[in-house]
């Protein structure tokens, strides 16, 4: 894992490659981590970071997971745990926590903000559904200032995008549906993209969401 921020040779959460400089331990962040083929639940080390949010699009390359528990398509846990994985970047269409709260609004980064204001006052929730190659995943941003859908599709910053209250749909497979509190969607995943509700309500499909 190779930090934006951080000098070579100092540590990270992750530890660098061909350094002998320790790691900076951090509490363990249970997370799901979801992409086209590829689905499992495991632990992320925080390091210097507080939140999973922060440290995520600090880092670019490899995420480092610990205790990875391979997950059918369906969400079933199967036999196969490593007790260290790197997955890349890439190839990741979000990162889920499940058994934390979301985050507070009130603590500022982890918002998206498209350059046209950044007070509180102009904060904005807005309903997304948003495509990767493997899911549907409607859920609510936090936007700061009057952001239209092709300035929220256009920016590059952050990579991962903070959503909440999220349902996410297998395209797969449309039966599979899960919840998410919270989840950290890549952008780079993302295919295609509209606003819930500023033109006219979507009609859910089977009543439960896209």
């Amino acid at each position: 894992m190779t930090w934006d921020d951080t000098p070579l040779g100092s540590g990270s959460a992750f530890g660098l490659f061909g350094s002998d400089a320790p790691e900076v331990k951090g509490r363990d962040e249970t997370i799901e981590l979801v992409g086209t083929h590829l689905r499992l639940i495991g632990h992320i080390t925080l390091g210097r970071f507080h939140r999973l949010t922060d440290l995520i699009n600090a880092s670019s390359g490899y995420v480092r997971v610990h205790q990875a528990q391979l997950l059918r398509r369906n969400g079933d846990p199967t036999s196969l745990i490593l007790p260290e994985l790197m997955v890349d970047q890439d190839e990741i269409s979000f990162i889920a926590q499940t058994d934390t709260q979301p985050p507070d609004p009130e603590s500022g980064p982890g918002f998206v903000d498209q350059g046209v204001g950044g007070g509180l006052a102009n904060r904005q929730t807005r309903e997304f559904v948003l495509f990767t190659p493997g899911h549907t995943v409607t859920g609510t941003v936090y936007i700061f200032g009057e952001t239209d859908l092709a300035g929220f599709v256009d920016s590059t910053h952050p990579r991962f995008v903070p959503m909440i209250d999220v349902t996410t749909r297998s395209l797969a497979d449309r039966r599979i549906i899960s919840h998410y509190p919270f989840i950290l969607i890549n952008r780079t995943q993302m295919i295609a993209a509209s606003e819930v509700g500023r033109h006219g309500n979507i009609e859910a499909e089977d009543g439960q969401g896209l």
